[in-house]
């Protein structure tokens, strides 16, 4: 007869996945993933946090800069519609130290949002 153990297990793991933020469940993102790439080639000279942006997104970051952490999750949200510009602008601002100094890199992110995007996490659970 079968253990039927590893099930509360498999059952913990799949809502921990349906539960990650849509940055880590990014597999099949491939929009997000564009969009991505555009900003980091369009947004290249402008400033978030006093940082090049296009060298922050090209160099990526290690696992202690919780802000580019941040900073894709809340991308990620405003590319899928799950906050408003205002939002989007208000906590990007909120971190990186003010909606005055990182003005170029938040108006080039939000300009180049597709206008058809999309609404839904793929390959969503729940």
């Amino acid at each position: 007869m079968p253990s039927l153990r590893p099930l509360p297990l498999l059952a913990a793991c799949l809502a921990l996945t349906a539960c990650a933020p849509d940055s880590v469940r990014n597999y099949e993102a491939h929009g997000l993933n564009k969009y991505l790439d555009k900003i980091q080639d369009v947004c290249a000279n402008t400033r978030l946090g006093g940082q090049p942006m296009g060298e922050w997104l090209r160099s990526g970051s290690d696992d202690s800069d919780s802000n580019y952490v941040y900073w894709l999750d809340q991308t990620s949200r405003l590319y899928y519609n799950r906050i408003s510009v205002p939002q989007y602008r208000d906590s990007i601002a909120a971190t990186f130290g003010g909606n005055k100094e990182n003005a170029d890199a938040l108006d080039c992110t939000v300009r180049n949002l597709p206008p058809d995007r999309p609404v839904n996490v793929p390959g969503k659970l729940f």
